[in-house]
């Protein structure tokens, strides 16, 4: 059985990243050419200071923020999984709690705060004129997020070899 002790806010944090990626999903369902269109508004609104009059200048931004925004939706949906699998895996192997923690808690976190810099850099990008511009002013989301969710992966990954391998390796030299 699964003690969900020292895993709990990873859990809810992975889970928020996947109820935000899914509302994303649905919201592009049904309002996708409303979302389209306030992208192009954003943009028209610095037509001649950012775009120096340029529509087609102004379409490949608006283009690129919709595939933020979409990366936004699947970035979140898949980190947040991935998280909690993490999570129950460490746990399920009986590691030290605060390891358990570190590791539910950074997953988490960066699953959310990932999918949230894609959702800031493509709501904004229009508005700057530049997708590159967008991206820039937020990149310490993206940072520090994507380190929190990389450093999960890395010591997961340690932690399930050593205990696969070393740890039990260990066992039958003494048996």
């Amino acid at each position: 059985m699964i003690d969900f002790t020292h895993i709990k806010y990873g859990i809810v944090l992975a889970l928020i990243a996947i109820l935000f990626g899914g509302s994303l999903g649905l919201s592009f369902g049904c309002c996708e050419e409303s979302i389209k269109r306030t992208l192009n508004q954003d943009a028209q609104a610095v037509f001649k200071e950012k775009y120096e009059g340029e529509q087609k200048l102004v379409d490949k931004v608006v283009n690129q923020s919709w595939v933020y925004l979409k990366r936004a939706h699947f970035h979140s949906q898949t980190m947040g999984v991935i998280s909690i699998a993490f999570s129950i895996l460490v746990s399920w192997l009986g590691l030290p709690g605060m390891l358990q923690f570190t590791v539910s808690t950074l997953s988490g976190f960066g699953s959310l705060g990932y999918g949230f810099f894609w959702l800031l850099s493509g709501f904004m990008a229009p508005g700057l004129g530049s997708t590159g511009a967008a991206k820039h002013s937020v990149e310490l989301v993206a940072q520090v997020s994507a380190v929190s969710f990389f450093v999960a992966v890395v010591v997961t990954f340690v932690l399930v070899i050593h205990k696969m391998f070393i740890q039990r390796g260990s066992r039958k030299e003494t048996a």
